[in-house]
């Protein structure tokens, strides 16, 4: 939660000069769309089944997947990349991809479309992703909880755990 917390308070300074009400309708009740149309979207191909993180795919246990703000702070190492929820316009938002540059010079924004928000918690999406580029492949999503930053194998992000069940025992 206080990952979270610090992001917005980022983006009602930055995005909305500290007009908190603005922020609200602009860009969190959008956003809110945006991660429920995911979770639902790619919890929806495991009904039935019992997350052991219940956050998942936004979070995983106290780490934020899905970041609001811009981690600017963090130097990129090639293969790294983040999912984030950008303000678009009045009442908009959109998820996009980020990572470094083709060339390793500056950051590189892919937005990703509402109709693959059921596909983006695969391996197959990645290499999609990665199919469409040049250079180094994207292999490491960055995930945050407080000041710290956890390179995380994408594998790791892509196959939930469960809580075993009398059904799946």
């Amino acid at each position: 939660a206080a990952t979270v917390l610090w992001q917005l308070f980022s983006i009602v300074e930055k995005f909305y000069r500290g007009d908190g009400l603005r922020c609200l309708i602009d860009f969190l009740v959008p956003a809110k769309r945006v991660l429920q149309c995911i979770q639902r979207e790619t919890c929806g191909n495991y009904t039935g089944l019992i997350f052991y993180h219940e956050g998942w795919p936004l979070c995983i246990h106290e780490k934020v997947v899905v970041q609001l703000a811009s981690l600017h702070k963090v130097r990129l190492k090639p293969g790294d990349f983040y999912f984030q929820i950008v303000p678009v316009g009045k009442q908009s938002a959109s998820l996009v991809l980020k990572c470094l540059s083709r060339h390793g010079q500056g950051m590189e924004q892919v937005i990703v479309p509402e109709t693959m928000y059921g596909y983006i918690f695969t391996a197959e999406f990645l290499e999609n992703v990665n199919g469409e580029r040049d250079g180094c492949p994207l292999q490491s999503c960055l995930l945050t909880t407080g000041p710290a930053t956890y390179r995380t194998p994408w594998k790791n992000i892509v196959n939930p755990i469960f809580i075993p069940t009398a059904e799946t025992i």
